[in-house]
């Protein structure tokens, strides 16, 4: 059976201001990197490796099966080098299974492959050392819970498998550099690389196409690995200035040059988008309408994937077709229900936080208090979460606040409907409306601003607070309901259009712009300072 090399996949998301970047150099040959399993012998089992058969198995309509796939194949002694000096420095196992998948399990030579970051599935697994390769026979298990969704067909399964190797100079970034977030004295990165590589971030010239490292000042980094988090001290207070994210292996290297945000000049101008999901032309359609309106950071309300812990979806989804914009603005990130807690998550987003992976952070940039939650933890009314956003709040001397979550607490659409006795069906909707609305509305918040469903819509609470749905970001939309005077009687404005939120923000007021991907005004609305 014939092996092809696949596209290696792996989750993207977010950001860096991108003005150039430079290639590590290729190999002395030029030649594209080696599947090992061309030509390979395949065998398959459905009864955990009992018994195999050449003939690859037929999965029933509606159906679940654990597939079993042994390959065996050679390895010369130039690749397989017991000392480590040999012509390979990593491996990537890939294959091209796009029938929903619940478990993989992948073992090389008796010894189990460990992923990335545990609880995801992958397509491409990375970083596996050739030193687990031995001359001449090696053998290969992939196994597989995997589910024929047809109601009526018959599925073939016989995966294209493929066992790449890397050289040092296949060295590259998967994902990223990111920018996350930034404050007057510091800035964040984030990135993935395709093999185990360090990761530099130089100060250079402004504007700078990199085409050396020499005479670059080295102001932070991370140790040998895949995926790299940096938080980078800014030389001067508020200072933006130009630097260099540089992946390096073996005197090889990758790298971008970035412009991190300054917002020295007191203003702020940021973009909400959401439900950025499923539909790839949309969500590129919206990312390069958000992108030309040169925002200093975006805020993403959740469902960025379909499945976040389907990892390669992290790039198809979200980071390929939003490429235009997240290359160049920070992104603040508010988990989603798609996200289904995914680990990556919380790799890829670097919120305003100690760590960088708080799901509830808090920010005041110039005369805005920006926080961000995760809706479907515990938000009862004695929970943590509720102290600590009331907490928040009465300390807070910003002029405008403005809360970020992916659930709307008053909708007008699906996710808005009630249960017989006028609660919201959803628990994590009926905290947003039973309690963190009135904790904010207690302390005269600007603005409450969720995702969830797939629509615009503005609704003016009698307490003086908005709430905004932000839902546009590219997934199907979604209607009115036939209850949606019930469900949302403050309903202002109501589309079903993709979209997303400009907001601008001065020492006095605010302004709200909803824009289509196409340039046309939905909606507008000012505050002023409270």
């Amino acid at each position: 059976m014939r092996r092809s090399s696949l596209t290696l996949l792996a989750g993207g998301i977010l950001i860096c201001c991108l003005i150039g970047e430079a290639a590590c150099v290729r190999s002395e040959t030029g030649s594209e990197p080696a599947d090992l399993l061309q030509g390979a012998g395949v065998l398959y089992s459905l009864d955990a490796g009992e018994t195999f058969s050449a003939e690859p198995p037929t999965i029933s309509p509606r159906t679940r099966a654990t597939v079993m796939v042994r390959l065996s194949f050679v390895v010369p002694e130039a690749v397989a080098d017991p000392s480590g000096t040999g012509r390979y420095a990593s491996l990537t196992l890939s294959h091209d299974v796009v029938a929903p998948v619940r478990a993989m399990r992948f073992v090389l030579n008796d010894r189990e492959l460990a992923p990335p970051l545990e609880d995801m599935l992958y397509r491409a697994v990375p970083g596996i050392d050739p030193r687990w390769l031995t001359t001449g026979e090696n053998s290969l298990v992939v196994e597989m819970e995997v589910r024929n969704g047809s109601q009526e067909s018959d599925m073939v399964f016989a995966p294209e498998i493929s066992l790449t190797a890397l050289r040092s100079s296949d060295l590259s970034f998967q994902t990223g550099p990111l920018l996350g977030a930034f404050d007057e004295e510091s800035f964040t990165v984030t990135c993935r690389t395709n093999m185990p590589a360090t990761v530099s971030v130089y100060r250079t010239e402004a504007a700078r196409r990199l085409d050396g490292l020499e005479g670059m000042e080295r102001v932070a980094g991370t140790g040998l690995g895949l995926l790299h988090r940096v938080r980078v001290p800014r030389q001067d207070s508020g200072e933006a200035g130009a630097y260099a994210v540089v992946a390096e292996r073996d005197g090889y290297w990758a790298g971008r040059t970035i412009e991190p945000p300054s917002l020295q000049g007191g203003g702020l101008r940021f973009v909400v988008v959401g439900d950025t999901r499923t539909n790839v032309a949309d969500w590129q359609a919206v990312a390069e309408a958000v992108a030309e309106s040169r925002p200093d950071l975006v805020v993403h309300v959740g469902d960025m994937v379909t499945n976040g812990r389907r990892d390669w979806e992290w790039d198809t989804e979200f980071w390929e077709p939003g490429r235009a914009l997240l290359e160049n603005v920070p992104v603040y990130a508010v988990i989603g229900n798609h996200e289904r807690n995914a680990p990556f998550y919380d790799e890829i987003f670097f919120t305003p936080s100690e760590d960088g992976r708080a799901r509830n952070w808090l920010q005041e940039l110039g005369s805005v208090l920006l926080i961000g939650i995760d809706g479907e933890q515990d938000w009862s009314n004695e929970s943590d979460n509720a102290h600590w956003l009331e907490e928040t709040l009465s300390q807070s001397k910003a002029r405008f606040v403005f809360l970020f979550t992916h659930y709307p607490g008053f909708s007008s659409s699906g996710h808005g409907r009630l249960d017989e006795e006028g609660h919201p069906v959803e628990r994590p909707a009926r905290d947003a409306r039973e309690i963190i609305i009135p904790i904010l509305s207690k302390r005269g918040a600007t603005a409450f601003v969720a995702g969830h469903d797939h629509v615009y819509e503005r609704s003016e609470l009698p307490d003086g607070l908005t709430a905004i749905t932000c839902g546009g970001g590219g997934a199907g939309l979604y209607r009115r309901t036939e209850d949606a005077d019930l469900q949302n009687p403050y309903s202002q404005v109501f589309f079903d259009l993709h979209h997303f939120c400009l907001f601008e923000a001065s020492s006095d007021r605010v302004t709200l712009q909803a824009v289509t991907p196409a340039g046309e005004l939905l909606d507008a609305r000012e505050w002023r300072a409270r």
